[in-house]
């Protein structure tokens, strides 16, 4: 599979030399403040006024496989914010083509931001461009050029399935999931997936019917452990029927020649550990207690979706992947049942396992994940992650948030639109349903 290389240059008023850029797509934006020169606004004084003149340069090149790289051809519909020192926008743009072609901004220390589309969780086909300039200086009358470099700020995924599959299995899926959103890639999607730079769980479900009738699956399951923005990973789904030999691995794709190959594990059911992604879920997040202090009072749940009892001994609890717990004793979760895990005793009447006080629930967000422990206690396979400060997740103090009972599965665990605000008491008077089926978020 050769690349196509497509390549757009937007000249300036004045052409210009295009810079190639191998990696992916670079769009620059240039912005110029130059000595205030023009009619005065009323109530303006000149003499703490410079002037911004934005101009947009656009050089574009764009390598794609099987045209599954998406871009946008120009920057007419970034998004312009400038902000001073402390932080706060000064001047927004939501098109870059509606700027007026001389923008007066007080003395004083700026930065700029330049974006293109949403930041998606994880969506086919919506790509989020975006760059920040350095900070500047606006002096009194004073000239200043800055630059603001806008990048492609996604990891793309493809899967593709091979003829071996295609002929052998009734059916087959792949779910790409992380801690902030999951996709499934159906038999027929050919579209790219793009997500936020996350560690991503990889699961292959191939089907088939045998000569009885019954139905038989095979499972293929792996990670791509650090994924980066700009890079495409396209997964390479292969199998040569219910007796042979699978194989799923990564292609890692930066200017779209393959660099790196990541074979990941093969297994008729379970991976080595004896889990998979999904057979535990988070369903309930105490980070703000009331009627106990934050280290006495946190905790969370999580539920068993398998059909077996399972021992959550030597699973490591991790905030962040700064904050890690080992669970160092037995730990049985029912089929279908819930556990609680408490920062202490007194945080729930409800029995559970305490970890202490080695993981602390920020209140405003975190990624909060079970994991198995692998070699280090690092770098083992995520089971279920959830980070419950991002897009759609509710806020809450003096109670949980709660999964809706109706969402119990992997997929939908990790969307924020799944969750709300528990409304039923428990025994310190705090809100939520520690150990118990949670509030119904209708």
């Amino acid at each position: 599979m050769h690349p196509r290389e497509h390549k757009i240059n937007v000249p300036l008023h004045e052409p210009k030399k295009p810079v190639m850029m191998k990696k992916c797509v670079m769009y620059m934006l240039l912005i110029q403040f130059l000595g205030w020169s023009c009619q005065k606004d009323e109530g303006t004084d000149l003499r703490s006024v410079g002037t911004l003149t934005l101009r947009i340069g656009l050089f574009v090149s764009v390598n794609d496989v099987n045209e599954n790289l998406k871009s946008t051809l120009g920057t007419e519909d970034f998004r312009v914010v400038i902000f001073n020192a402390a932080g706060l926008a000064v001047r927004t743009f939501d098109r870059a083509a509606d700027m007026p072609a001389v923008i007066p901004l007080e003395a004083g220390s700026y930065y700029a931001e330049a974006s293109f589309g949403t930041d998606p969780a994880a969506a086919f086909e919506s790509p989020y461009y975006f760059g920040r300039s350095a900070a500047f200086v606006i002096t009194p009358g004073g000239d200043q050029s800055v630059v603001v470099n806008c990048q492609l700020a996604n990891t793309l995924v493809t899967v593709l399935y091979s003829d071996n599959v295609r002929s052998a299995f009734s059916n087959y899926t792949t779910t790409v999931s992380s801690s902030a959103g999951s996709l499934e890639y159906m038999r027929t999607e050919t579209r790219a997936g793009y997500f936020r730079p996350l560690p991503l769980s990889i699961r292959a479900t191939l089907t088939w019917v045998r000569t009885d009738g019954s139905v038989a699956t095979r499972l293929l399951t792996g990670s791509i452990p650090a994924p980066e923005a700009r890079r495409r990973y396209e997964i390479h789904v292969d199998a040569a029927g219910a007796s042979g030999s699978s194989a799923l691995a990564v292609n890692v794709d930066e200017t779209l020649d393959i660099t790196e190959v990541v074979t990941l594990t093969e297994s008729a059911d379970t991976p080595a550990s004896g889990w998979t992604a999904g057979d535990l879920i988070l369903t309930e997040i105490m980070f703000d207690p009331s009627a106990l202090t934050d280290a006495n009072g946190e905790w969370f749940e999580v539920y068993n979706t398998t059909n077996q009892a399972v021992d959550l001994n030597n699973l490591v609890i991790d905030k962040n992947g700064t904050e890690r717990h080992v669970i160092a004793s037995g730990v049985t979760v029912a089929p279908h049942g819930y556990q609680v895990l408490s920062r202490t005793d007194a945080a729930v009447t409800a029995s559970g396992y305490v970890y202490g006080s080695s993981i602390s629930l920020t209140n405003s967000g975190a990624t909060l994940s079970l994991s198995t422990y692998g070699t280090t206690g690092t770098d083992g396979f995520v089971i279920c992650s959830v980070n419950y400060g991002s897009t759609g997740f509710p806020s809450a103090t003096g109670g949980s948030i709660c999964l809706d009972p109706d969402r119990l599965n992997g997929t939908e665990a990790v969307l924020g639109s799944s969750w709300c605000a528990a409304v039923t008491p428990y025994g310190t008077g705090d809100l939520g349903t520690p150990g118990m089926v949670n509030d119904n978020c209708d």
